[in-house]
């Protein structure tokens, strides 16, 4: 289960994001709160690639789990700042 939680990190965190973003559309639009929802996930993602750095690459899945740690908490970055670009800009 932690090596599930690993590998997947990043997406759910750009997940949560993004049905977030959906959520605070429909019922409570209001920038503070897509603001607020942005920095936590942003915080989040880069908790999480700071963590999946300091796994150890004992062999070679060692290795490829910290490889795919790493590239999910890089694209979840990139994508929740992506997406909270409109709040931003209004």
């Amino acid at each position: 289960m932690k090596t599930w939680a690993i590998l997947l990190g990043g997406l759910i965190v750009w997940t949560v994001h993004f049905f977030g973003l959906y959520a605070i559309a429909e019922i409570a639009p209001q920038v503070s709160l897509v603001l607020a929802l942005t920095a936590a996930c942003l915080l989040a993602d880069l908790w999480l690639l700071l963590r999946s750095r300091a796994l150890p690459k004992a062999d070679a899945f060692d290795a490829w789990r910290r490889s795919v740690a790493l590239g999910g908490a890089a694209l979840s970055l990139l994508a929740v700042g992506w997406q909270a670009l409109p709040a931003l800009a209004a």
